[in-house]
């Protein structure tokens, strides 16, 4: 075999698996399209929760941090928002290619090789394990992870029957500039079907999007800069870009032994809020954490299915409860939902200590009348931003 483990996707995930791997003395090969650092799309938006998974710190490329959100709400009989705020961090915004870059640079630090592959045609597997012809070449491995995104290649190919579906984002970036409000960040649900537009600072510009998780729903650029006018008075928007989020992880089902889907190309992102970061660097650790437990226990390679399927139980629930909020309760009704939510003594406050407890949103919904016991988590890159706050260029 030319390696132990393959992971296709350099992100969040990706890294994720190979860093773990990599600890455990495994030979992983990182494959990428594209050298980092490179572009990425991506509101920026780090909860605690995911801060709180990184085995080492993020300090350096976190630009901002808030204890407090304005969270409003578009209806018929105009706009309604509400001021959120407890006096704990409840998010952290870095631009994401300098996130990836530091994961990036942390994975292949400790042993994981990296190759660019434009193209990857095939990928075959038997009991001898996985073979990748990527650019021309093969590529032998035991266990293969696909973690290249919502339109990965490693789904089309060996996971197709997999229920999957998409939903979208299109964002952009404004300088701060005379006259633009201060920085601070924001989430109004109704400005598009289905979904939000934000407001989120980062060191020398806001990030400024609008998300759908109804794939029916079109996004235009015209509709962002209406959204940029009514809340930052301009139209100037920088970079605008858009891209797809991949859902259906609660239904997720490794097709193939030796192969597993991790982050967006699984559908791990969670429709709600259009969340993928948390579980991108989760399910990638948990599936490396399955490899490093069937090794270990000198399994066969196809084990690799039923291990990480058991891992990641908790991780679709998440996702199935997120998507059943979003779908059957929020977005449907989402004048009365909505309002509710801001509205509601309790709701406000559940949230609130949820977010800076980083809980996950099945957690918060499970034990809401118990929130105000939940303790504010405190990782690692926080706590050394906080000591030495710094901006970096974007």
């Amino acid at each position: 075999m030319d390696y132990d483990v393959v992971i296709i996707g350099a992100g969040p995930a990706g890294t994720a698996a190979a860093h773990r791997l990599a600890t455990h003395g495994l030979d992983v090969l990182l494959v990428d399209r594209t050298a980092f650092p490179r572009p990425k799309p991506c509101a920026g938006g780090l909860t605690l929760k995911s801060l709180a998974l990184l085995p080492y710190s993020i300090a350096s490329v976190l630009q901002r941090s808030t204890n407090d959100m304005t969270i409003g709400l578009r209806t018929g009989n105009g706009d309604f928002e509400s001021q959120f705020s407890n006096g704990e961090t409840i998010c952290t915004f870095a631009v994401r290619q300098a996130f990836d870059q530091l994961n990036f640079k942390q994975a292949t630090s400790i042993g994981a090789d990296f190759r660019i592959a434009k193209a990857i045609s095939e990928i075959s597997v038997d009991e001898g394990g996985v073979r990748i012809l990527a650019d021309g070449k093969t590529i032998r491995t035991r266990y293969l992870i696909g973690a290249d995104g919502a339109n990965g290649v490693v789904r089309r190919l060996c996971a197709a029957e997999v229920p999957f579906f998409r939903g979208f984002a299109l964002e952009g970036i404004v300088p701060y500039a005379q006259g633009i409000p201060a920085p601070h960040a924001e989430i109004y649900f109704g400005v598009v079907d289905h979904g939000y537009g934000w407001l989120f600072p980062k060191g020398d510009h806001f990030n400024v999007g609008i998300y759908t998780c109804d794939a029916n729903v079109s996004l235009s650029k015209s509709r962002l800069r209406s959204y940029c006018r009514e809340r930052l008075g301009t139209e100037h928007i920088e970079h605008m870009v858009g891209y797809p989020i991949g859902f259906g992880g609660d239904r997720y089902r490794p097709a193939s032994g030796q192969v597993v889907l991790v982050g967006d190309a699984g559908g791990f992102a969670e429709p709600l809020l259009g969340e993928g970061l948390h579980n991108a660097l989760k399910t990638g650790q948990e599936a490396a954490q399955a490899i490093v437990d069937i090794e270990a226990a000198g399994l066969p390679p196809h084990s690799l299915a039923a291990h990480f399927d058991n891992r990641i139980r908790h991780i679709r629930t998440d996702v199935r409860r997120c998507r059943r909020i979003a779908f059957r309760l929020f977005y449907p009704n989402l004048v009365r939902a909505g309002r509710r939510a801001l509205d509601l003594p309790i709701a406000k406050p559940a949230l609130l200590n949820g977010f800076a407890a980083g809980k996950t949103m099945r957690e918060i919904t499970n034990t809401f009348l118990w929130s105000a016991l939940y303790k504010p988590a405190r990782p690692q890159s926080l706590v050394e931003f906080e000591e030495h706050p710094h901006t970096l260029a974007a």
